[in-house]
């Protein structure tokens, strides 16, 4: 029987509180209806926060978990979010302990990211973004600074996504990170120069003739045969970020006439989740082009360096979600 269906959450089901555990199964393994106000969810961060443990509890057969989480337990019965959270949490949390045998997993590192099932990552994923959001707006409300937590969170979102090879479910792994992330992250940026160009980083998914529709305007930029390469796109402009040893390199062609002759300021919302890269002055929301756009609208210069390796799939999933957003701004001559 299932450990979530066997145990519902008292000391010992199996005595004289049989009745009430009888009950507390049937209403902890029964998914909520949604809740009625998304604003409330944020003032329950302190029980949202013990979903994890919680969970690992009940799959280790801890039996004082109930004792131990009873506010917790309670609580659940009356909040369908922190009860939908629980069902999502406690089933990820089972996979990601459990290789396809149905044995445990002797350790929880990389080897057991890379056996849990995609979908799994997904929600461990979404979770994690939301947990990051649910800490900003508790931090608003309490006017306390939680911005260093809550990127945290999105950091090790970032990087067991980077485990999902499919670049589909990797998508949808990451869905709103870049609006979390922005609120997680102080503008210190001057917006006196409006954002010129925004480019994201294009997964190549769906139909093959899109693909290869998109990968031809991609290779008009110049590199060498087999380079590995992270694609961006910004409506019909294509980009491209390449590796040379351990620098990341930055190629745009096209550039509007206004940006010509200009050097660029190239804003990167993500750059900070991800320590490996050493960002070219230090900043990866002010990182200035080493040259200006030369006269055809072509731009390549340095971003940082890092031991990430395009190479490698994990690293190169890892970049490529760091570049789900990509600003550039003009910069006076």
């Amino acid at each position: 029987m299932d450990k979530r269906e066997q145990f519902g959450g008292v000391p010992d089901p199996r005595q004289a509180y049989l009745p009430l555990a009888q009950w507390l199964q049937t209403i902890l393994t029964i998914p909520s209806p949604a809740s009625q106000s998304d604003t409330t969810s944020q003032y329950h961060l302190p029980y949202y926060q013990q979903l994890p443990d919680f969970a690992m509890a009940l799959l280790s057969n801890d039996s004082q978990a109930a004792l131990r989480y009873a506010p917790l337990v309670y609580h659940l019965i009356g909040c369908a979010a922190c009860h939908n959270a629980y069902l999502e949490i406690y089933d990820a949390l089972r996979a990601a302990l459990a290789a396809d045998n149905g044995q445990v997993m002797p350790d929880s590192g990389q080897h057991a990211l890379a056996l849990t099932p995609a979908r799994m990552l997904v929600s461990l994923c979404q979770l994690l973004i939301n947990q990051a959001q649910e800490v900003l707006q508790m931090a608003r409300h309490d006017h306390v600074d939680n911005e260093a937590w809550a990127r945290a969170l999105l950091q090790q979102s970032l990087i067991m996504s980077s485990h999902i090879m499919q670049s589909v479910m990797r998508q949808r792994a990451l869905q709103n990170l870049v609006d979390v992330a922005l609120l997680a992250t102080k503008n210190d940026i001057d917006d006196q120069e409006k954002v010129a160009c925004t480019y994201s980083s294009h997964v190549a998914a769906g139909s093959g003739a899109l693909k290869g529709k998109t990968r031809r305007r991609a290779e008009m930029i110049e590199r060498s045969t087999g380079e590995p390469v992270i694609e961006l796109q910004s409506g019909s402009l294509q980009g491209l970020v390449t590796q040379r040893d351990d620098v990341l390199e930055l190629r745009l062609q096209n550039l509007d006439e206004s940006l010509r002759g200009h050097y660029l300021l190239v804003t990167i919302p993500l750059g900070s989740l991800i320590e490996p890269v050493r960002w070219l002055g230090g900043n990866p929301r002010a990182i200035r082009s080493q040259s200006p756009v030369d006269e055809q609208g072509s731009l390549t210069t340095p971003l940082g360096k890092t031991d990430l390796r395009l190479t490698n799939a994990e690293d190169r999933n890892l970049l490529e979600a760091m570049l789900k957003k990509l600003d550039i701004r003009p910069l006076a001559s």
